[in-house]
């Protein structure tokens, strides 16, 4: 019974800390960057892995899924998997609202890591969104 326990606390223990590395699922990223939309001036004072909701314009690419984003208080590096940026074509000049986490890197500047994008499509007020999977 005793080694029983043990084996239950081990693998519950185990799975808890496994679940902490992991971080914030997309879903709740999502959910939490609705209730917090910000500006890039902002976005880059707080804390890491925070959800935000950012828009702005896409100044260039950086990198190979780097990019850099403009609003009117500033720039930010974002990091958008190819999955999202590739179909959408994503440039230079596109407007775009984008859900992500803060991702504060020691000796690095402040950037957003990218969950959900959405760019609006010929200047129309419809925004066409692009999620990971």
């Amino acid at each position: 019974m005793n080694k029983m326990l043990l084996a239950l606390f081990v693998t519950g223990s185990i799975l808890s800390t496994a679940s902490a590395w992991a971080g914030k699922s997309d879903q709740v990223i999502m959910t939490e960057a609705a209730q917090k939309m910000v500006t890039v001036a902002e976005a880059k004072k707080l804390p890491d892995e925070t959800a935000v909701t950012l828009s702005g314009v896409i100044v260039r690419k950086t990198q190979k899924d780097h990019f850099e984003l403009k609003d009117s208080s500033g720039k930010i590096g974002m990091e958008v998997d190819s999955d999202l940026w590739r179909p959408m074509g994503l440039k230079a000049g596109d407007k775009v609202k984008v859900i992500g986490e803060v991702d504060t890197n020691t000796g690095q500047a402040t950037d957003i890591d990218v969950v959900q994008i959405g760019k609006m499509e010929n200047q129309s007020d419809k925004w066409t969104w692009y999620n990971q999977h």
